[in-house]
């Protein structure tokens, strides 16, 4: 007769078992028999993978072609998991006794199905800040500084920093540049040459208006890409770091890990499609949109189908 050992599962916990006998529970009639575990020295309880963890996928460097250039990118690594609310709130709550005055509260997706949605209603200059907050919470150099000056935390306000105030070379969160992004959602190196990121079949990797109801979805809940990240067709735009610049050609600023235009222009880059009126060719892996940095509602419904995800180098 077979009998299958009902275990609680708690988070983060380990514990000796001191006693002899446990219950169990046959699976044939349901009834419970008891079974004496002297052999048994220790039982080891661990959670499961949650998406709200800031589990990070490495992206080796390489070479790849954006529109008709050639594009060379160096390594880095980048969230597996679009950033949920919850690790907004997370983050959040700690910055706001460290400096960080204006985080908005955020939004736990778009009329959500499931818990660990995607943030939204936050806008790019509020993300900014928090991978900043994000860092040093962390215990890491933040990126985005106020200016060229690169002396002082970029905490609060909406100030339209450009290249040169961020420290490309430390070790903290931000916002990938357009091109990391694109290279990452086509599967770096492992490349399958997909229009989707993961696959050609848009519904096995991607939430958009065909299959989401109009609402965002648990991250993750779809099949990942072939770097293992998910989510970067569908679900929630995702901003990325470069202005955009309608009388340059994409990409902006070289061919090796360019980073968009260097001065300010009037948008800011975002990726991957939403699952709120968006087409299966919006959430193309080379499709492009810009839209205001400062719109977390758009008025209508524009700053609820945007989030994002961070990159480290």
């Amino acid at each position: 007769m077979r009998h299958t050992l009902v275990i609680l599962l708690f988070f983060g916990m380990s514990f000796s078992v001191l006693s002899q006998t446990k219950m169990l529970i046959n699976k044939t009639n349901g009834t419970t028999d008891s079974l004496l575990l002297s052999d048994v020295k220790s039982i080891s309880f661990r959670s499961s993978s949650s998406p709200t963890s800031q589990d990070m996928v490495s992206v080796a460097g390489g070479t790849f072609t954006t529109g008709s250039t050639s594009v060379t990118i160096s390594g880095f690594k980048i969230d597996k998991y679009e950033v949920t609310y919850e690790l907004w709130t997370e983050v959040r709550t700690w910055a706001l006794t460290q400096g960080y005055t204006d985080l908005p509260i955020g939004r736990n997706g778009y009329n959500p199905d499931g818990l660990n949605n995607p943030v939204t209603e936050v806008d790019w200059y509020d993300i900014v800040k928090w991978s900043n907050a994000r860092s040093e919470k962390d215990g890491l150099t933040p990126v985005y500084y106020t200016d060229n000056t690169q002396s002082t935390i970029y905490r609060t306000g909406q100030i339209d920093i450009n290249i040169d105030a961020v420290v490309w070379t430390a070790n903290g969160y931000r916002l990938p540049t357009e091109c990391e992004w694109e290279f990452a959602a086509r599967g770096g190196n492992l490349t399958h040459g997909y229009t989707y990121s993961g696959s050609n079949t848009i519904d096995s990797v991607a939430w958009y208006s065909s299959n989401s109801g109009n609402t965002t979805h648990t991250v993750g809940t779809k099949s990942p890409n072939e770097l293992g990240i998910y989510d970067m067709s569908g679900n929630v735009w995702e901003w990325c770091w470069d202005w955009y610049d309608n009388s340059a050609s994409y990409p902006s600023g070289g061919t090796s890990d360019p980073k968009g235009p260097s001065t300010t222009q009037t948008y800011r880059l975002a990726r991957g499609g939403s699952s709120i009126h968006n087409s299966d060719y919006d959430c193309q892996v080379d499709l492009r949109i810009d839209d205001y940095p400062y719109d977390r509602s758009g008025g209508a419904i524009i700053g609820l189908i945007f989030g994002f995800r961070c990159v480290q180098d």
